[in-house]
């Protein structure tokens, strides 16, 4: 079985990639923004709140949490010796990008409504 690893909202996500089942789900820290992810060794690391988590592949059990102190809640990329950290700034980039092409869809359609426009 190959499994899927979703970041979002706050949340660590393991899907199962040949029918999309869900295996386990393991709540983080934040509600909102995104949640980066690395896997590697059987873990997988995860940032959200401002916190950095090690989670088990196998079952989402929470193995470790590093409060990052000082560091604030910004966009984080994670990156280790054996993965390209550009890949990561380049999906990050791409992800804040379609955020906020969202936010101006929906505040022209806000706008439009407001004006009586379909």
């Amino acid at each position: 079985m190959e499994k899927l690893f979703l970041g979002i909202k706050g949340q660590l996500v393991c899907l199962d990639k040949a029918s999309g089942d869900k295996l386990w789900a393991t709540k983080l820290k934040s509600t909102s923004g995104v949640t980066n992810l690395l896997f590697e060794d059987d873990k997988v690391f995860a940032y959200s709140g401002g916190h950095l988590f090690c989670v088990a592949a196998k079952d989402g059990k929470v193995l470790w949490e590093n409060k990052l102190d000082g560091l604030g809640y910004g966009p984080c990329i994670i990156a280790s010796e054996n993965q390209n950290a550009s890949l990561i700034a380049d999906q990050l980039q791409a992800q804040q990008a379609s955020a906020a092409t969202a936010g101006v869809i929906a505040a022209t359609a806000g706008s439009a409504s407001a004006n009586g426009s379909d």
